[in-house]
């Protein structure tokens, strides 16, 4: 660093371990301290219920939190950690005032001593600052940003971190400690730059914040510095692989969803995270009806003091993506959006890992299956390798979705016998036996799949073309064995791949070949298991 507080103008050439202020990018880390902590604690004490989980009131964490009388007993008392970290407990932005009062045209509001304010602050300030300020809403009305909210929660985890290790780290060490060593990620720090990382750091032109040094209070909501390799391992890791580095699949779970809808009624809020739902067409053939698939966009953005950033991950395609850009003092630059930037990586890479998952999909599953037989879990009624014209099924990935067009036991309709559960005289509505089958869509029961064994997954069955959401599983339709009616097994075995309905006791094999199809007999011989159904 130079005597202006910048860094050398040859330190600007950026590559993907260039670092970069992340501002509030730094949020998402505060919402992963929680979990990584909770994990930690089990560990440090294995027969001891954790105390800090996302639902925990911050009261029992942080003795040192409270809030004016009225809005403690509104509610307050309860303010939980996910409330802080999806920006739902009502505190203000900041914790603290400039002093502008307008009649009088004194105080100042400029971005020289906001940014001074701010980065002054200590955690400690930012409590106490709680305990003597309203709160702008009700805990758990809705969401409004606040940097003030993500201070307390640091501070909360730092306090229980710091109880169950016997440690007396800030905030960021712990991070340090437990997040960004584990993950390698070299060129990610807080606080002052590190000298033997200087030569990574990208300076904005022109005004910019290179040179501040964030305080405790609000590391947690802009304080880090980081690199594009350190955030890719950081998504990869955490959010993405089947199972997370340093924290379970039920906590990922937990957070990887929406607590609150924004005003603009489009974009969601969770723990962590600013959630955009992103509409992907299914086919383009002008023939067929408008079909698309909706899925989630969990990301966090982060600006100011000259740089900007964003990460984003879509956990149902497999992918995450990383902006960082920083701003040139030059007259004529041209601003890099990461809004728009971000914008166009999506609209370039769903559809393709969309288009890949599909054919990956079809692989795996797609095909017919035959060669029916009974598991023998009840009396022996599906003929060891039954005929492929009695007993049968297919499955078909068409526009991104896999179909279950057929399922057929001993010449009966397994989908039929589902419909013909709830038929009346005067109703006979046909919701699983359609020309096009049913949606298969994965079921993650951990005890559904475990009665199956190592390469099992479970399907549910939806509905295709439906107008509104189907949040039904159909649980009411059970066997006797208590298994859903609803729900088939694909287990993957070195011999290839077995489809398994329990309510009918029958396992079939997909065919090497491609030549299924069968026998669409009436259902004449739907007593010989529906005796069996409740």
């Amino acid at each position: 660093m130079n005597e202006t507080g910048l860094y050398p103008a040859e330190h600007n050439k950026v590559t993907s371990d260039s670092i970069f202020r992340i501002m509030s990018v730094s949020k998402n880390f505060a919402m992963t301290s929680a979990l990584v902590v909770e994990t930690k604690s089990k560990l440090v004490s294995p027969n001891n219920y954790s105390l800090l989980t996302m639902n925990t009131p911050v009261r029992l964490l942080l003795p040192s939190f409270g809030l004016p009388e009225r809005d403690w007993n509104d509610g307050g008392s309860e303010i939980t950690l996910a409330m802080l970290a999806s920006h739902t407990a009502g505190f203000s932005r900041e914790s603290y005032s400039t002093g502008f009062n307008m009649i009088l045209s004194t105080g100042k509001a400029d971005l020289p001593t906001i940014g001074a304010a701010w980065a002054g602050a200590s955690a400690d300030e930012v409590i106490e600052f709680a305990k003597r300020t309203n709160l702008i809403f009700a805990p758990g009305k809705r969401a409004a940003y606040s940097n003030t909210g993500i201070s307390i929660l640091a501070s909360a985890v730092a306090a229980y971190y710091n109880n169950i290790t016997d440690l007396d780290l800030s905030w960021s060490q712990l991070v340090t400690r437990e997040i960004l060593a584990p993950l390698n990620m070299t060129h990610s720090f807080f606080g002052t730059v590190p000298q033997d990382l200087e030569p990574y750091i990208g300076v904005p032109g022109g005004q910019n914040w290179a040179g501040l040094i964030v305080g405790n209070g609000y590391e947690p909501a802009a304080g880090m510095w980081s690199s594009a390799v350190d955030l890719t391992r950081y998504i990869h890791y955490m959010w993405l692989q089947p199972s997370p580095t340093l924290i379970t699949p039920s906590q990922r779970r937990q957070v990887l969803k929406p607590v609150a809808i924004l005003p603009d009624g489009i974009q969601q809020a969770g723990p962590g995270w600013e959630i955009e739902v992103f509409s992907l067409p299914t086919s383009s053939n002008a023939t067929l009806v408008d079909m698309t698939k909706i899925y989630s966009i969990y990301g966090k953005s982060g600006d100011g003091g000259g740089w900007h950033s964003w990460i984003d991950t879509i956990p149902n395609l497999g992918y995450g993506i990383v902006v960082l850009t920083q701003q040139s003092g030059l007259a004529d630059y041209v601003s890099i959006s990461t809004a728009r930037t971000r914008e166009i990586a999506h609209d370039i890479l769903a559809p393709a890992f969309a288009k890949a998952l599909s054919a990956r999909v079809a692989e795996r599953f797609a095909g017919n299956y035959t060669q029916g037989k009974d598991t023998s879990l009840f009396s022996d009624e599906v003929p060891r390798n039954a005929s492929h014209t009695s007993t049968y099924a297919k499955l078909e990935v068409k526009d991104q979705i896999l179909y279950l067009r057929e399922l057929v036991v001993n010449g009966t309709s397994a989908l039929e016998a589902l419909d013909r559960l709830s038929w009346t005289e005067t109703s006979q509505r046909r919701l699983f036996s359609t020309p096009q089958g049913v949606v298969l869509e994965p079921a993650e029961g951990a005890a559904e799949t475990a009665e199956f064994g190592e390469g099992t997954q479970i399907w549910r069955m939806n509905f295709p073309g439906l107008k509104v959401c189907d949040w039904f599983d159909f649980d009411g339709y059970k066997d006797s064995r208590g298994w859903p009616l609803s729900k088939v097994v694909l287990v993957e075995t070195n011999g290839g791949v077995e489809l398994r309905y329990p309510p009918f006791d029958v396992v079939m094999t997909r065919a090497l070949t491609q030549n299924g199809g069968g026998d669409k007999s009436s259902p004449s011989t739907l007593s010989r298991k529906l005796s069996i159904l409740e």
